[in-house]
């Protein structure tokens, strides 16, 4: 009897000890103090540049061992064709200046999956972490149509009207489009092109606190469309389906257990 008493006195202390540290961490990290233990939850969100547009993402992560972690990513980007080339009517000097050939604005939508690995771990405040990661998923382009401010004759050669107008390479020239027309004009004509990406990178991690994530991540990332995205008129120049980017983010997140 004396032996389960011993046996019982040990658990409990043992399970109010454990309690007991648990909420000092808890007093700690509530008090804005640093502190150094195993966190189970990350989620980071920034923004990015790549080789053909800029955009935002969000990413939130489960830390699965020190040295792996899981994680899920939204995130949505800007896409432009390397061909674009923006010109401006030099008959007007008020012209706006736009796009030449262009039929349509790209904006890409992703979600999708993907792990870190850790390739070098922060000893200290003062040190980086390095972390290899790889990502696959659902990617979604919307493309919405190009208008453009087309000048109409009148019978008095020194006046002209402008009338906005879907951009149409077949009658458009530059000598008869006076520049871009208002950005929401076509969001009422938007087109779908489904498909998926792929993203593999580095990502360096240099903040001086063991809950926060403050970080620059750079790779490269792959969108493959289950046809031509025509981002430009097929009379001027070709379109794809593949779009291979260079992107580098900053990371800005907690950590949490």
């Amino acid at each position: 009897m004396k032996r389960y008493s011993i046996i019982y006195i040990t658990l409990i202390t043992l399970l109010f000890s454990g309690y007991a540290r648990s909420q000092d961490v808890l007093t700690q990290m509530q008090n804005g103090e640093d502190v150094n233990v195993v966190f189970k939850d990350m989620a980071v969100g920034g923004i990015f540049i790549h080789t053909e547009g800029w955009g935002l993402f969000f990413r939130r992560a489960k830390i699965l061992t020190i040295h792996r972690k899981w994680f899920w990513e939204i995130e949505t980007a800007t896409m432009h064709s390397d061909k674009e080339h923006k010109i401006q009517n030099a008959s007007y000097p008020d012209a706006t200046a736009y796009y030449f050939g262009k039929l349509n604005g790209m904006q890409a939508f992703r979600a999708g999956t993907g792990f870190y690995t850790m390739l070098w771990r922060k000893n200290n405040e003062r040190c980086v972490e390095v972390d290899a990661l790889y990502a696959v998923g659902i990617s979604l382009a919307v493309l919405k149509p190009v208008y453009l401010q087309i000048i109409q004759p009148t019978p008095s050669p020194d006046t002209f009207i402008l009338s906005s107008e879907e951009y149409n390479p077949l009658t458009d020239t530059p000598e008869n489009i006076y520049g871009r027309a208002s950005v929401f004009d076509g969001l009422g004509q938007l087109t779908f092109y489904p498909g998926a990406y792929a993203r593999a990178g580095l990502n360096f991690d240099y903040a001086n606190r063991h809950n926060t994530v403050k970080s620059i991540e750079t790779g490269l990332e792959l969108d493959a469309f289950l046809q031509n995205v025509p981002i430009m008129a097929p009379e001027y120049t070709s379109n794809s389906q593949f779009f291979l980017n260079l992107y580098v983010n900053i990371n800005f997140g907690k950590r949490w257990f």
